[in-house]
């Protein structure tokens, strides 16, 4: 299932929405869990909530959008001022604000708000509203910050994807001009979805599976009846959502780096099974023993690198990833709940 952006709620054009549904919440807690029906019903219950909302409503306010950026701007001495400022104002003002938004209802019995006691609501609702407001922003800045870092590192996969593919691209030119064509055909379909469709951070499952298969057959032809490929996709995967261009590294390493023994068969293997919200995929390429691959400092590792870092920021604490290197095959455990 795509996951909703909670942070949308507090940006514009809904933050307004955001706040005049959470005061209206308020509003109604007030009237089931304190005054209805023991105390009062009709307008005169409606007005006194109302009164009661705005008794919270307002140093929340005041204090986030008048006194709380001096705090934020480092303007210590001059932000402990203006709060104690706000404080002497709410105590002493409030009350009469307060009887004046009560003026509005036609009824006899108001509360008189000079005779209740404001000190606690002010005092503990500038400090609770302050608070929110700060968690909350560390929340979204936090978010924004992982968002940066994934377009970060999308940037980086898409050029090291086109520079493999290209690698390819020579090396069949070289050998069996007659494939290209075909071959041509499937980089466009790969390159679009990469270039177009993986700007959103997730995509449908299908969409990704589209590309990997594309990815495969580009491989099948370029690599002809010298290697057993296959693909195996089983499950129930519709209406599930995931990060783009996550699984394609697992398989464009195996296809990089497999080789085989002299004489045996070389062999890439592709499972992924959907269950129950979970995407299973198991990637198995076969590896000459006898082979030491030579280590560059400069090239090796950016791609898994890189997908281990999308991992831990998309899906923390909801995947599982092994690797075994054997004697004759390199094998690819991948678990991740996309629920």
């Amino acid at each position: 299932m795509r996951q909703f952006d909670w942070t949308s709620l507090f940006a514009k054009p809904y933050k307004v929405y955001t706040q005049l549904g959470f005061w209206f919440i308020v509003f109604l807690l007030f009237i089931f869990l304190k005054e209805y029906p023991n105390r009062m019903t009709g307008v005169t219950l409606i007005c006194l909530v109302l009164q009661e909302t705005l008794e919270l409503a307002i140093p929340s306010y005041t204090q986030n959008l008048l006194v709380l950026p001096f705090f934020l701007r480092r303007k210590w001495l001059l932000g402990i001022m203006l709060y104690l400022l706000q404080v002497l104002a709410l105590i002493y003002g409030l009350p009469y604000l307060l009887n004046g938004v009560g003026l509005l209802f036609p009824i006899q019995d108001r509360v008189d708000w000079r005779n209740e006691h404001v000190m606690f609501s002010v005092v503990s609702f500038t400090v609770i509203a302050t608070i929110f407001k700060l968690g909350l922003d560390r929340l979204i800045l936090d978010k924004q910050q992982k968002e940066d870092q994934l377009r970060h590192l999308k940037a980086q996969l898409n050029p090291h994807f086109l520079f493999n593919t290209l690698n390819n691209l020579y090396g069949l030119s070289v050998a069996e001009s007659k494939k290209l064509p075909g071959l041509m055909l499937k980089l466009s379909e790969l390159l679009r979805y990469s270039l177009y469709d993986t700007n959103q951070n997730y995509v449908a499952v299908q969409k990704e599976l589209d590309y990997i298969s594309n990815y495969v057959e580009l491989e099948r032809i370029r690599l002809s009846d010298k290697t057993d490929i296959q693909l195996s996709i089983s499950g129930d995967y519709k209406d599930q959502y995931i990060a783009p261009l996550l699984l394609i590294i697992f398989v464009e390493n195996s296809f990089k780096h497999f080789s085989a023994t002299r004489g045996q068969p070389a062999f890439v293997h592709i499972q992924m099974s959907f269950q129950n919200g979970h995407l299973q995929l198991q990637v198995i390429n076969s590896v000459d023993p006898d082979y030491v691959p030579a280590k560059k400092r400069s090239e090796g590792g950016l791609g898994l690198n890189n997908v281990k870092q999308r991992l831990d920021l998309i899906y923390p604490r909801q995947y599982t990833l092994n690797t075994t290197r054997e004697s004759n095959f390199f094998k690819v455990d991948l678990t991740i709940d996309l629920s």
